[in-house]
């Protein structure tokens, strides 16, 4: 599919793809569909996905190398096992065009969606609590976010990709509680309020813009730029990065615990 081309359903979407890409599309969704017949099927995030009984089922998409198949947090990790054969994230897993679908456990993984989409229903018609309303949503974001934040990974060049997940995991390791999406087209970082955004990843440098005001009242060598709201951070590369984690790290809990005050 042309890249930044919009489309308005999933035939469309499909139909951008060569013959290739395009079969194991269709494979994928008619997969879906005959374990889901009662899911709403439509674009979502740039690519085809299904709600049922209004909450999000699964998603998939094409790309060069791969089709892209994300089935929510909680449906890849009842299939750990079963997945660890092929690239993996938090809520994603990449199969290769070199080699044929996994349909049946695709099919497994796609009923195990549907039975916990049912589970929730049921939970939240019996109790009708406020409570479980706080709950369900305050999940749906959450799972919300970790697709995008997937499906923006799984674009990028592997290398490309390689660094900003190593940074990532600095990031996560210093701030455990910060929630991740995408926002300003990069995955970006946020408690009660936007704290820093991946910048764009130009000469093969990692950029972190920090843009929450209280950003200002830090010092660190790490720190660049003298601009009245924010801070850019530039690394060469991840190792570099790593090298300086202590130092991120810092300044990432302290910017988090300062902005928790305003």
């Amino acid at each position: 599919m042309i890249k930044g081309k919009k489309v308005s359903d999933v035939d469309q979407y499909i139909a951008g793809f060569p013959a290739t890409v395009k079969k194991r599309l269709e494979e994928m969704r008619k997969t879906i569909r005959d374990n889901a017949p009662d899911a709403v099927e439509g674009i979502s995030y740039g690519m085809p996905g299904f709600k049922y009984l209004g909450k999000p089922l699964v998603y998939f998409a094409g790309y060069e190398n791969h089709i892209g198949f994300y089935a929510t947090p909680t449906g890849h990790e009842a299939f750990k096992k079963d997945l660890a054969g092929y690239k993996t994230g938090k809520g994603s897993v990449q199969f290769p065009l070199t080699e044929p679908l996994p349909l049946a456990l695709i099919k497994k993984i796609v009923q195990f969606r549907v039975k916990e989409n049912e589970g929730m229903a049921a939970a939240k018609k019996k109790t009708g609590a406020a409570p479980e309303k706080k709950k369900a949503a305050k999940a749906a974001p959450a799972e919300k976010e970790a697709t995008q934040v997937n499906a923006w990974l799984d674009k990028q060049e592997p290398a490309v990709r390689k660094e900003i997940d190593a940074v990532r995991k600095l990031i996560k390791k210093a701030a455990p509680m910060l929630n991740e999406r995408i926002k300003w087209n990069a995955p970006s970082y946020y408690t009660t309020a936007d704290l820093f955004t991946f910048g764009p990843y130009k000469n093969k440098r990692i950029l972190l813009v920090f843009h929450h005001p209280a950003i200002v009242e830090i010092k660190s060598p790490l720190l660049e730029g003298e601009y009245k709201d924010r801070r850019l951070v530039y690394f060469n590369n991840s190792k570099e990065a790593v090298k300086n984690e202590k130092e991120l790290s810092r300044i990432i809990r302290l910017l988090t615990k300062k902005a928790g005050k305003l």
